[in-house]
């Protein structure tokens, strides 16, 4: 079965003792794979003692030896034409290169690391290229690729394998021309053997996948596996033959005991092409899922057979020792296979009700169920978080500035490590920290724009409030660290080497300076003003802050302010020798970073408390007088006003009304009131008073929540002085003031006096029209 018709069926299940038969041959399977290991350690010492090319054709020659006579290829099943021998041929050759280039790399890196790369399965890594371009590939394919990606990064940065870097000569017998350009490409990169023969194994494991669908394709036209896999060993043999009798005439040989060697190298053919291939072709043809056989437990098998091997024969030895990222790619590499080779899960199947047919059916749209959400390939993924960061203004900001801090940031990594300057590569490290926060920030900048889902029904809105409040804290944090280090130096000034500083610090500034450029402006707030109201006699308007901008641009502010100071600092310290200004300026950059991060922190700390913002607090104070103005409404209680974030308020009232009034009317007529104070989603509860009778009968307990009627006052803030509002066009306006509750009212039309009426609260009232 080819490779990629494992990506079509992957709705199967494998159980390996479904049957008393199945269990064995799975066990035999098993127990060929850790053959397979063993061989391949033993391929490992033998090629200390002979050149890679020869010990190849030797493999080759032996297991040709024993395959014809058992097959008889050329005297069994159809006749063999000069255009298939051809492409016999081409195939050998194929697979003579995969194998070269896998023996030279258990040479460089070793038989643990060749079985933890070379070994994972072709339809793992196949699963593993279609999850990230199919759009409709499971969670357990995403995971499965994740785990590869990390087991090849920690094998290729966190192995320390230093083996064989040098004296090659004294460890294996590489003397042919070959052996020194594979040697000589490796170096050219600047990268450790074992690494280059990682490298070369990731290589032969991808050619080997192409090797394989054309090896099954071809198995089929002849009739079977075993008659095209014993042709293959022989042309593979006659075409190593030349190469392999030269270089073992001209070669030193390092064979101490020839008995020994036989018998080792019988062995290990035996174990590596002959069992194995028959393993599998056997379990291929009984086991009840042999595709999920070979990919998932073939790899798992070696690679735990081949770690035990390596902590057992390397124990106490510097030569291929086992690592910490030999052992993070070992687990990684088994989650992954196992996750790859994971069925999908049917999903769930839902619809929504779209009408009534004429025959009085419900109609509905068949899809994925209600707000489900569905997994996508990592490539779709990016691209779709891509385009929605650039579709908006804020992202799009943050993301540009993030590129630019990323690349800067490398750069001084580079030029840091190249002249080994501990204060280039200390900045990098900075720029990096500073590039955490813009990632937040445009994480927070991406998900406030997420629909509302089933758990979620407000949606993601309040992210952006939640990642300005970080970022204001990080900053306090920042800032109160560089005020007590700065308190420390003003008093006892240290020696300051100045070297590259102002380099670094007017780069810096340059980049913070495009930061500030990209950011104005584009801190999230806006304005808006209701009705012409006028508040103390002057216009007013709503602005609406957004946090999550607000404190990605503080932090690029502190930036900028830093880079600034550190130019002044180090210009004086280089013109006076005036060490104790750089303590002092640090003084002054906390503060005014304190300053300014204060009212960020306090209103996302409110926004998140669920404090009703100062904006909208007077406004919605006086549109729930004016719900009280509607007829049939007697009162409201249990008023709400919140906001989630910079561009969505929240509110919500209980109305208590007459028995005979329009329940409906009256709703309508609070939301657009609410509305008008602000609110971008309202709830109105509208409760007659007959209800509260008869819920008061039912349930005795029941208390009703305190109800604000006409003529109370609701006083949520003191209120120092007064206040106005004058509308023209049939409006009215109103004042509070201080003289003892005092409050008036005028109304008009068209600036007239018909129809207005004025009335004043001071223990008493009395109205005039």
């Amino acid at each position: 079965m080819l490779a990629h018709d494992f990506l079509k069926k992957d709705d199967r299940s494998f159980t390996p003792t479904a049957s008393s038969r199945s269990a064995w041959y799975f066990l035999a399977l098993v127990g060929a794979k850790l053959l397979r290991c063993i061989g391949i350690f033993f391929i490992d010492i033998l090629s200390k003692s002979l050149h890679v090319v020869s010990l190849l054709w030797l493999f080759k020659l032996i297991s040709s030896l024993m395959m014809i006579p058992l097959q008889k290829p050329f005297t069994t099943g159809k006749h063999l034409r000069k255009a298939t021998l051809a492409r016999i041929g081409r195939l050998s050759l194929w697979n003579c290169l995969i194998e070269m280039l896998w023996f030279y790399g258990i040479t460089f890196c070793g038989p643990l690391r060749s079985v933890l790369v070379f070994e994972l399965s072709p339809s793992v890594i196949l699963i593993a290229i279609a999850s990230i371009f199919k759009s409709d590939g499971s969670p357990s394919k995403t995971r499965g690729l994740f785990f590869l990606l990390i087991g090849f990064v920690s094998l290729m940065l966190m192995d320390k394998d230093s083996s064989i870097e040098d004296e090659h000569t004294k460890q294996h017998a590489h003397h042919s021309g070959l052996n020194h350009l594979f040697y000589h490409v490796i170096g050219m990169f600047g990268v450790a053997d074992h690494q280059g023969g990682v490298v070369i194994l990731v290589l032969a494991l991808l050619l080997r996948i192409g090797y394989d669908s054309s090896f099954r394709h071809m198995a089929v036209e002849l009739g079977g596996a075993k008659r095209l896999y014993s042709l293959v060993t022989l042309f593979s043999a006659l075409i190593l033959m030349p190469l392999g009798l030269l270089l073992i005439v001209m070669d030193t040989s390092h064979i101490d005991a020839w008995g020994s060697f036989i018998f080792l190298i019988v062995l290990a053919t035996l174990f590596v092409t002959i069992l194995d291939f028959y393993a599998e072709a056997i379990c291929f043809q009984h086991v009840a899922d042999p595709v999920m056989a070979a990919a998932r437990w073939s790899p798992v098998t070696m690679f735990s057979c081949a770690l035990t091997l390596a902590l057992i024969w390397y124990s106490g030895r510097a030569t291929h020792a086992v690592t910490g990222g030999v052992i993070v790619t070992f687990f990684a590499f088994m989650l992954g296979s196992i996750s790859l080779t994971t069925s999908s899960t049917p999903r769930s199947r839902g619809g929504h009700f779209v009408g009534i047919s004429d025959a009085g059916l419900p109609l509905f749209t068949h899809g994925e169920a209600f707000l489900q959400r569905t997994s996508r390939s990592m490539m779709l993924f990016f691209k779709e978080t891509l385009r929605e960061i650039l579709a908006n203004n804020d992202s799009r900001r943050i993301f540009w500035f993030l590129c630019v801090n990323l690349g800067f940031c490398g750069v001084e990594f580079m030029y840091g490590f190249w002249t080994n300057s501990l204060g280039l590569i200390s900045d990098g490290f900075h720029m990096l920290f500073d590039c955490s926060a813009l990632v937040m920030g445009l994480v927070a900048s991406v998900m406030s724009r997420w629909p509302a889902t089933k758990n979620y029904t407000y949606g993601f809105g309040r992210v952006e409030v939640l990642s300005g409040f970080i970022n204001a804290l990080f900053l306090c944090v920042i800032a109160m660290f560089i005020l007590i280090e700065a308190l420390e130096r003003l008093f006892d000034p240290p020696n300051i080497n100045t070297d590259k500083l102002l380099f670094v610090a007017v780069s810096g500034l340059i980049v913070n300076l495009f930061g500030m450029y990209s950011f104005h402006g584009g801190d999230g707030e806006h304005g808006h003003s209701h009705h012409g109201h006028s508040h103390g006699g002057g216009s007013h308007g709503h602005s609406h802050a957004n946090a999550n901008m607000e404190g990605v641009f503080l932090h690029v502010l502190a930036d900028t302010l830093g880079s600034v100071f550190v130019i002044i600092s180090t210009l004086l310290i280089q013109w006076f020798g005036w060490t104790w200004v750089d303590p002092l300026c640090s003084l002054i950059l906390s503060l005014l970073i304190l300053g300014s991060v204060y009212p960020l922190l306090t209103s996302s700390a409110k926004t998140l408390l669920q404090n009703i913002p100062d904006e909208f607090d007077e406004e919605f104070e006086y549109h729930l007088s004016e719900a009280l103005e509607v007829d049939g409404v007697e009162s409201y209680s249990q008023a709400h006003f919140w906001q989630l974030k910079s561009d969505l308020n929240v509110a919500s009232v209980h109305v208590h009304v007459k028995d005979e009034a329009n329940a409906q009317m009256i709703r309508n007529k609070v939301l657009a009131l609410l509305k008008a104070a602000g609110a971008t989603q309202s709830t109105v509860q509208v409760e007659k008073s007959s209800f509260n009778q008869r819920i008061q009968q039912l349930c005795p307990s029941y208390r009703v929540a305190h109800r604000v009627v006409r003529g109370t006052t609701v006083s949520r803030r003191a209120q120092n002085g007064g206040h106005g509002h004058s509308h023209s066009a049939g409006g009215h306006g109103h004042s509070h003031g201080d003289d003892g509750g005092h409050h008036g009212h005028s109304h008009g039309s068209g600036g007239g006096s018909d129809g207005g009426h004025g009335h004043s609260h001071d223990g008493q009232h009395g109205h005039s029209h």
